[in-house]
């Protein structure tokens, strides 16, 4: 007897560490008990975040926990609803697989935002960069008396100073007796580190690095911008190249670019032939996003297609698409025509296109008069942030996606010039 319980101890205690594993790794994997119906069977699991965090989160109207959470649930489709106090709800129809983490990752929007002015003296011209990181903008000399600002050019940084303080605005060229702002274009270079003023007699170049100096460019205009067009087509060229070759087809022959996110994994373009998107990726990721891709488009329709999850999503038609009427029209920077069949979309100034990324890189803006849209990349979610009045339809975002700036009058009475505010999403 002591003989066979010395070959029996290890061999449970071995069966009984596998058992353990194995009990562990199914856990893990989203296994669970059924006592309704005595059996183990799989369930999948559902990660719910938000930003800002504490929200609620339903499964089919019954609270489930607090983002940032997870937990487990039966495979099947299901309505979850993320909430907060003050914040418009997010909701989604996800699909739930065992053993796959589902994600529910709901960017809340205030549900009153709040207006701070960024100018106060009255501004013409705002101009985005490309990078998005800076807005250009003239204040003429019929600004308001009194202002320590002076007359002419200068651009603002779109971020912030440690505890939240705005970066001061940098003057960049002041007016003269001979040059006068108030009757120029303003067009950024493609990598956002020069700014050309344009004026019907001179054309001056102006560096960030170099602010209050200048070169005279005059007769040297169209050679430099098409120089930056030709830099432009090249870094959008290169963002299209990281994707699939079949895409990469499609884009450049069925489609016309409008612009890429900045992590440069989804573009935002129009359908200009009908076509069928190719798969990329076979057979087709788990766990991604479940909502309904499109992927046979149509010419006058606007899509995204994700890279990373090979997914393509019908976004708007162009009857949908807002058409802005400026109100007084401020002045745009010079655009530079492409032909039409070139996918790559020209360098442009002041945004003149009423649907572009938000920097959260899952999100899109929808400029309408009087009143700004912003919808998921799927086209979920889709809402109203701001409604009021707004000039030009400019609408810049804060680089952390804090904020959107605006070209507003709130006081026509008072002062005929527009200002620069911030429309606070946090």
């Amino acid at each position: 007897m002591r003989k066979f319980l010395n070959i029996l101890m290890p061999i449970v205690t071995f069966c009984t560490i596998i058992g353990a594993s194995v009990a562990v790794i199914a856990y893990g994997r989203g296994y669970r008990i059924d006592l309704n119906n005595p059996s183990i069977k799989p369930t999948g699991l559902i990660s719910a975040t938000s930003d800002p965090i504490g929200a609620e989160v339903f499964v089919d109207d019954q609270l489930k926990t607090a983002t940032n959470n997870s937990f487990n649930i039966d495979p099947g489709w299901y309505t979850v609803r993320i909430t907060k106090d003050g914040y418009i709800p997010w909701q989604k129809d996800l699909r739930v697989q065992g053993e796959v983490v589902t994600r529910a990752d709901a960017y809340l929007f205030p549900t009153n935002p709040s207006l701070s002015p960024l100018t106060t003296t009255g501004v013409l011209s705002p101009t985005l960069s490309p990078d998005g990181t800076r807005i250009a903008y003239i204040i003429p000399e019929s600004a308001k008396n009194g202002s320590t600002e002076k007359a002419g050019l200068w651009t603002l940084e779109l971020g912030d100073k440690p505890l939240g303080r705005n970066r001061d605005p940098q003057n960049i060229g002041l007016d003269s007796a001979t040059f006068s702002f108030d009757a120029a274009t303003i067009t950024w270079s493609p990598d956002s580190t020069e700014l050309m003023a344009a004026t019907p007699h001179e054309v001056r170049l102006y560096s960030l690095s170099r602010p209050g100096t200048y070169d005279d460019i005059t007769g040297a205009q169209d050679a430099i911008l098409s120089e930056w067009q030709s830099d432009h087509r090249t870094k959008e060229l290169q963002k299209l190249a990281a994707f699939p070759p079949e895409i990469i087809n499609v884009a450049t022959s069925s489609a016309k670019l409008i612009a890429f996110s900045q992590d440069e994994t989804k573009m935002l373009y129009e359908a200009t032939a009908s076509t069928t998107i190719p798969q990329a990726i076979t057979p087709p990721l788990i766990g991604t996003n479940s909502t309904p891709e499109q992927r046979t488009v149509s010419p006058g329709k606007y899509y995204v297609y994700d890279v990373k999850e090979d997914k393509n999503y019908f976004i708007m038609d162009a009857s949908e698409l807002p058409h802005t009427t400026p109100t007084p029209p401020p002045k745009a920077s010079k655009q530079i025509n492409t032909p039409e069949s070139s996918p790559i979309p020209a360098v442009t100034g002041m945004p003149s296109f009423p649907l572009e990324w938000f920097p959260t890189d899952r999100h899109l803006i929808v400029i309408y008069p009087n009143k700004i849209d912003v919808m998921e990349y799927d086209r979920t979610n889709w809402i109203t942030v701001y409604a009021g009045p707004f000039l030009g339809g400019f609408v810049a975002p804060w680089t952390n996606a804090s904020r959107l700036v605006i070209l507003t009058n709130l006081n026509p009475g008072a002062d005929n010039l527009p200002n620069l505010y911030t429309v606070n999403l946090r």
